[in-house]
């Protein structure tokens, strides 16, 4: 015999799936002889509800004299959980798969841009690939053990470090020009002679330019400035374009710089020019003013690779 624990239907000859009464489902084992604790607890809470459920509808139906019997839709409600539980499941599994996917691109991608790199660097000279090595090595060292700026003749870099380390890009750009003046002794007549572009001490030079580049994240710089201009061509029209001092046919003057992070590549410092970027500073065009200035970059850093080599050497 079965008695449904719902409605207390009873089932002599017969053993339905659901109560032909109230739906309920006659297979679910009412007394949990072997079911973990939390799932009696939440059976039989399920089981007290339908009751309550089923004696409040028997009160109403009493109560409205209607004779007509009243199922509760437990069996559906079933389903449709069920089915949910399913749909939810295959959503997940398709994002999954869809994750997964991606990720195999991504790895394709990565891969193939390695084989490409490693191509590349087999077909550089073995010279410069060397040079090319050495180069990243030693600013990588740079960057994680920076040492402290140095000057041959005794300017104190502290100041521009302070505005550096504070994002204050056009004062430090305004302390950078006088910095130059300064090593150069031209702090009078305020602007740089060819000879003192040529003689500008090495060690000053590279610092200004490390700590532009350190303190930017290699946004600024002198270097930067320099790699620009040789992938232009030494055209200073194009390279003024390009770190974004000038806009179309217009030369930007001093005042409408971007001082900020998101200003063009090689925006700052500015050295060759003070007013307009189409004038040079003194007897001096820009264009070469920066020619000689990166001229003089290039041999400081090939000095500087060279006592580096040789200490490694010792």
């Amino acid at each position: 015999m079965v008695l449904c624990p719902v409605c207390g239907t009873e089932y002599i000859d017969t053993s339905p799936e659901f109560c032909s009464v109230c739906n309920w489902d006659l297979t679910s084992d009412a007394t949990f002889p072997s079911t973990a604790e939390i799932y009696k607890q939440k059976e039989e809470a399920k089981l007290n509800w339908a009751r309550q459920m089923w004696q409040i509808v028997q009160k109403q139906k009493n109560q409205n004299g209607d004779n007509n019997t009243i199922n509760l839709p437990f069996a559906e409600v079933d389903k449709v959980n069920h089915d949910q539980n399913n749909g939810d499941l295959k959503r997940q599994l398709d994002r999954l798969q869809a994750q997964l996917d991606q990720g195999a691109m991504e790895r394709f991608q990565l891969h193939s841009q390695l084989e490409w790199v490693l191509y590349r660097l087999e077909q550089l000279n073995p010279e410069i690939l060397t040079d090319t090595l050495y180069r990243i090595e030693e600013n990588l060292n740079a960057m994680a053990t920076p040492e402290a700026p140095m000057s041959e003749v005794g300017i104190d870099y502290n100041p521009l470090i302070n505005l550096l380390a504070a994002g204050k890009w056009r004062k430090a750009d305004e302390l950078t020009w006088e910095l130059l003046l300064q090593v150069t002794l031209r702090e009078d007549e305020g602007w740089l002679q060819l000879v003192d572009i040529e003689n500008f001490p090495c060690t000053d030079l590279l610092t200004i330019d490390w700590l532009w580049e350190y303190y930017s994240n290699g946004l600024f710089g002198l270097n930067v400035q320099k790699r620009i201009w040789e992938s232009i061509g030494g055209q200073y029209g194009d390279f003024c374009d390009r770190v974004g001092w000038r806009d179309g046919e217009s030369w930007k003057y001093y005042d409408e710089l971007s001082f900020n992070l998101q200003a063009p590549e090689g925006h700052l410092p500015v050295i060759i020019w003070r007013r307009r970027a189409c004038y040079g500073v003194g007897k001096m065009m820009a264009p070469e003013t920066f020619f000689a200035l990166i001229s003089r970059l290039a041999i400081c850093s090939r000095g500087r690779r060279q006592e580096t080599g040789d200490r490694r050497q010792e």
